[in-house]
């Protein structure tokens, strides 16, 4: 397979360029717009485009004001390539994790969208779906939860044996390594296509007017969510809120919509799969 690789960064591309070599793949870079353009498009199985692009309005045909100044030249490239060639799959590379307009145009579009700061094997991952490669073990999930230990079983059996998918990154059960704890949480924190949040009553708090018994997720599990949202983007439909019970939520976290698993996870097993299936 013939990849075309469109991205200006010389450093990152290269270490694309590298590991897709290495899973079999042969790769053409190019840097600009107009050199991407200047390609005879039937010599590849698929192009690979960065977001943003430098591009010459002269050379490439493709408008400043298309383009915005060059945040979105790779969604203008991509139109161009879709004219010249309908069928040609395509890959969106991006580092804005906030994913914006070109997010949403990749979705209308139907386009795998990768951020660069994730592992190199979400890339070969939305290659693989589109035909482009040998499909690795996906997708990675990391599951954050707290003291509800049948909760947490559940989902990983359903994880496992429903959806059939690898086993789950429990960070308990992994390896310390000499690590500090947000070490290692960072390490596994970046490799992973799904989070599954669970929200269970665990924790006691009580309202300082009324002094009426709360019930809250254990601060490490807020914690967690609102790393991986930053990690991976709100909208990017990859972080699962679970929750179970009346569990009350920092207000910043008031309006999460999530699946209530009160009743089991199999219970809500169709809305999961609902979800997972969206991206």
């Amino acid at each position: 397979m013939k990849i075309l690789l469109i991205e200006d960064d010389f450093f990152f591309s290269q270490r694309v360029t590298e590991f897709l070599v290495d899973n079999g793949l042969e790769v053409v870079t190019v840097r600009s717009t107009h050199e991407a353009l200047e390609q005879k498009l039937s010599d590849y199985d698929g192009a690979i485009i960065d977001i943003m692009l430098p591009n010459n309005a002269q050379l490439s045909g493709i408008p400043s004001e298309e383009a915005r100044g060059g945040y979105l030249a790779g969604i203008a490239l991509a139109r161009r390539f879709r004219q010249q060639r309908s069928a040609l799959p395509l890959v969106l590379l991006s580092s804005d994790i906030t994913g914006g307009e070109a997010h949403q145009w990749a979705r209308e579009q139907d386009v795998p969208f990768v951020f660069k700061h994730e592992d190199r094997g979400r890339l070969l991952s939305a290659l693989a779906k589109l035909g482009l490669a040998v499909e690795v073990e996906r997708p990675r999930t990391f599951i954050v939860h707290g003291h509800d230990e049948t909760l947490l079983a559940e989902l990983k059996d359903y994880l496992q044996n429903t959806l059939k998918w690898p086993a789950p990154v429990v960070l308990r059960e992994q390896t310390n390594g000499g690590k500090t704890i947000i070490e290692k949480f960072e390490e596994h924190a970046g490799i992973v296509d799904f989070v599954f949040v669970l929200l269970s009553p665990d924790d006691k708090s009580f309202d300082p007017k009324t002094n009426a018994e709360k019930r809250r997720a254990r601060q490490n599990v807020v914690f967690e969510l609102g790393f991986f949202y930053g990690l991976l983007g709100r909208r990017e439909a990859r972080i699962i809120v679970l929750r179970k019970g009346d569990v009350e939520l920092p207000s910043d976290l008031s309006g999460v919509v999530w699946i209530d698993v009160s009743s089991g996870v199999k219970a809500s097993g169709e809305e999961i799969r609902k979800e997972v299936g969206r991206v």
